[in-house]
């Protein structure tokens, strides 16, 4: 009874610290998701970390299998941005540990979660363009057969602005996309232009998108911005050098990845066992005006 009673009150280990935190990325593709990689691994290594980088593709076996640290060496934390995992996933994990999640996916969950306000910036940006005359605005970006968090938000931010500033309410001007990608943009607007849809201003889902409008515009002889304006989203390095070059909503990344950081190293010096709040951050976004606005 002496021995059960000494288990039951001896202390909870602590954790071997390794200086390792891993962080689970979509696409890499994705410039915007290459350029946050990057500045997570600038940020952790000021902080005395390594980062492991973990690509999933939004594939749920994936992503749960990093959730639950299957083929991953000993790590400190989880820094993990979510396509496809469950609320119910990450609390049937079987290697439970510092977490926070990143991004639109599980907003409500007991685990804490640090994200952009989408439907915010997708509301200023087309008050940028209303307020540069446009009054027919296109919004190419809408998912339907892949559904993706960040869209319904952006999405939703466009409808808002497009009602309370009495903005044509066409149905016909919302493309709908596979992927954020380049190719899917320039098919996109190609196909609005094909049907004859007039607009006067595009939103894009994000900067690769946005990046194929600029070219479908250009393959039909529309200026960019004398008769159409087009403003994406993310502010990824490469719309200082699209021609025109690119108006977008820039994140506060800086402000992103360190609210993770912080809440993650918050949790690895908290002794296992004991109770932590669970954080909600939102971080804002601005609007960079560039060429393809400027009317």
């Amino acid at each position: 009874m002496n021995e059960a009673r000494a288990r039951r009150s001896a202390p909870v280990a602590r954790r071997v610290r390794t200086g390792i935190v891993a962080l689970a990325i979509p696409d890499l593709n994705e410039p915007y998701f290459a350029e946050l990689t990057s500045l997570f691994v600038t940020r952790a290594h000021e902080r005395g970390l390594s980062i492991l980088i973990q690509q999933t593709a939004g594939l749920h076996e994936r992503e749960v299998d990093i959730a639950n640290g299957v083929g991953l060496p000993p790590i400190d934390g989880l820094i993990h941005i979510p396509r496809s995992l469950t609320v119910g996933d990450l609390t049937r994990r079987t290697a439970p540990g510092p977490i926070v999640l990143l991004g639109e996916h599980i907003q409500v969950s007991p685990f804490t979660h640090v994200t952009v306000d989408n439907k915010a910036g997708t509301d200023a940006a087309t008050a940028h363009l209303a307020d540069a005359g446009c009054r027919r605005i296109a919004f190419v970006g809408r998912r339907d057969a892949v559904p993706s968090d960040a869209a319904d938000q952006r999405v939703a931010g466009y409808l808002a602005a497009v009602q309370r500033l009495g903005l044509s309410d066409d149905a016909a001007l919302i493309a709908t996309v596979d992927a954020f990608t380049a190719e899917e943009g320039r098919r996109a607007m190609s196909e609005l232009i094909a049907r004859g849809v007039d607009c006067d201003g595009v939103v894009c889902s994000n900067d690769s998108l946005a990046f194929g409008v600029l070219a479908a515009l250009h393959e039909a002889e529309l200026r960019v911005p004398a008769e159409v304006a087009v403003i994406g989203f993310d502010d990824v390095h490469a719309a200082q050098f699209s021609t025109p070059t690119l108006t977008s909503v820039a994140p506060d990344d800086g402000a992103l990845v360190d609210a993770a950081l912080d809440a993650l190293a918050h949790q690895m010096s908290t002794p296992p066992g004991m109770d932590m709040p669970v954080q909600h951050v939102v971080v804002a976004s601005r609007i960079v005006a560039r060429a393809s606005t400027a009317r």
